[in-house]
């Protein structure tokens, strides 16, 4: 654990108390297009939770680092990792997902992501991308918007949400 431990193992800042925290809720769209979750913001990372469909579940976890763009490094930019569970697709969610939040928010961003809609045609992942991109918007706002914030989130060095189905294009900055 990064940080000073108590003897109970939370982490504390400098000054013996916790550091400032954020849990919230989120969603987008309606219907089996819905997207909800919830997000945990810490000092220096940001958890989501990120569901929807007819059967919400666990599909795949990506975990994304910002880091200055190797292009540019006046611009943020972000690794990202994913693991997939077998037979599930979920990967293509989650690591634009993660990416966008780390290079927006300048923090390291898990996503554990499980979206499900039974015989889904590209219609339906069409919407379930744009709802993505909703939701994504919606966390930075309330991110930027959080009390004691510390300013890491007004850096605006990351681009516009970008998710969208079957990758991520022009990954400028990289």
């Amino acid at each position: 654990m990064k940080g000073h431990g108590s003897s109970r193992g939370r982490m504390r800042g400098a000054a013996g108390a916790a550091p400032p925290s954020l849990h919230f809720e989120f969603e987008a769209g309606t219907g089996r297009h819905r997207l909800w979750g919830t997000v945990f913001l810490s000092h220096e990372s940001l958890a989501v939770n990120l569901v929807g469909g007819d059967l919400p579940h666990v599909g795949a976890v990506a975990v994304s680092i910002p880091r200055a763009s190797r292009a540019d490094a006046r611009r943020r930019s972000a690794s990202t990792s994913v693991f997939t569970l077998v037979g599930h697709k979920e990967d293509e969610l989650a690591r634009p997902f993660a990416a966008d939040l780390a290079q927006a928010l300048g923090r390291t961003t898990v996503v554990v992501a499980g979206v499900h809609i039974h015989r889904a045609g590209p219609a339906d992942l069409a919407k379930v991308f744009v709802n993505a991109g909703r939701a994504i918007e919606t966390i930075i706002a309330r991110v930027k918007a959080a009390p004691g914030n510390s300013g890491r989130a007004a850096d605006d060095k990351g681009p516009a949400t970008r998710i969208h189905r079957g990758g991520m294009p022009g990954r400028r900055g990289q």
